[in-house]
């Protein structure tokens, strides 16, 4: 007799599902069966119809799960006992996104916590990050990218990237199937060279082309986590036109060099990856801070890092979004200082005058770029609403 498949968990937000091939039936186990289990069918019957799998035995355990999930968890329990069963392929529609859009966060969540994934993109994150790598045990990693692909299919991002696996190791599986959910990007994890981006890149143009999309509209956020990965940064940023953004991991970086986590022990690394994103005229994101606790510890370095030169940092809690966000946006009289330089450039070419002057102080060709940025990047902000 086959052996009996079990995907999902008990926990809060999730679901549980049985299946054993050979038998038969679908049994509804939820907390209030008039109330939910008409409604867990129906998301079982439309999963079943789609996949028509062999004749099998199913149970759902219900603990709270919103339809993505339990369609997630049937679909991986039927895959995972009928691996020959073509995957589910939802019809999703999500414009690109900018390049240069507002990325001053990015908050990760494990592709496999359903608990941690409800309401995930209402945190005010400029970006979320759906983590199938480090988050993701081995064993469920084939579960965890069908559920994110679920999700994809049915919430609306403002922004939404996947950080799958190594190619060489689950990464290939992890992008044909997330691709089906249309994320804006892609995260490359542990990204060394050119290569890595480039085998990457022509990963997502065939699913493209096989998909009939546009090729070049899923970005690239390659990962800078070890030694080799800093000395290639430069490469790394400008491998290809995908590349819209390059991140910094500090803590697999440390384990790799040998580093304790000490602003000087990560300066040369950040200021090489912040040159090397200047140079290809993308952005850097900085890596996460791991105490959520220490709103303090966490300012003090969101404000070393923005003088780095880098546009945003990695988040682990939707707590630090705020005062991350509160950094990288400038103040009111940054804003006014800048319009104040910019409109006597202005007016200095309007008459001539190559040389600008405010309050005595000269205004050179730096100077004036900054000024320029700080007003786009709070045009950006009033424009996005964030």
């Amino acid at each position: 007799m086959p052996e009996e498949t079990i995907v999902g968990t008990e926990s809060k937000g999730d679901c549980r599902i049985r299946l054993k091939p050979g038998s038969s039936g679908l049994e509804i186990k939820t907390s209030s069966k008039g109330l939910f289990e008409p409604g867990i069918r129906g998301v079982a019957k439309e999963v079943l119809s789609q996949l028509e799998p062999p004749q099998a035995g199913i149970v759902i355990e219900d603990y709270g799960a919103l339809d993505y999930v339990i369609a997630g968890r049937l679909e991986g329990a039927i895959r995972s006992s009928f691996p020959d069963i073509p995957l589910i392929r939802p019809k999703v529609a999500r414009d690109p996104s900018e390049r240069d859009r507002l990325r001053r966060t990015r908050l990760y969540a494990p592709g496999n916590n359903p608990r941690v994934l409800v309401g995930i993109e209402l945190h005010g994150a400029d970006c979320v990050l759906l983590d199938l790598e480090d988050s993701v045990p081995p064993a469920e990693k084939g579960a965890a990218r069908i559920l994110v692909k679920h999700l994809l299919a049915t919430i609306d991002f403002f922004e939404v990237w996947v950080r799958i696996n190594p190619l060489d190791t689950y990464g290939k599986d992890d992008l044909a199937e997330v691709i089906l959910g249309r994320p804006h990007g892609i995260c490359l994890p542990k990204a060394e060279s050119a290569d890595d981006v480039r085998a990457l890149a022509k990963e997502l143009s065939r699913l493209e082309s096989d998909l009939g999309w546009e090729e070049g509209t899923t970005l690239i956020m390659p990962i800078i986590e070890t030694g080799r990965g800093v000395l290639h940064a430069e490469e790394i940023a400008a491998a290809d036109e995908r590349v819209a953004v390059i991140a910094f991991g500090a803590e697999d970086y440390t384990r790799d060099v040998g580093a304790r986590r000490t602003q000087d022990a990560l300066l040369y690394p950040r200021s090489q990856i912040v040159a090397a994103a200047a140079a290809a005229s993308i952005q850097a994101s900085d890596t996460v801070y791991a105490d959520i606790d220490d709103e303090e510890g966490l300012i003090e370095e969101t404000e070393h890092i923005r003088e780095l030169g880098f546009a945003g940092k990695g988040v682990i809690n939707p707590r630090q979004i705020g005062p991350i966000h509160s950094v990288f946006s400038p103040s009111e009289e940054e804003i006014e200082d800048a319009r104040r330089i910019v409109a006597a450039a202005e007016e200095a070419e309007r008459g001539g005058r190559g040389a600008i002057a405010i309050g005595g102080k000269m205004i050179d060709r730096p100077i004036l770029e900054r000024a320029k940025r700080t007003l786009r990047l709070a045009e950006k902000i009033e424009e996005e609403g964030r």
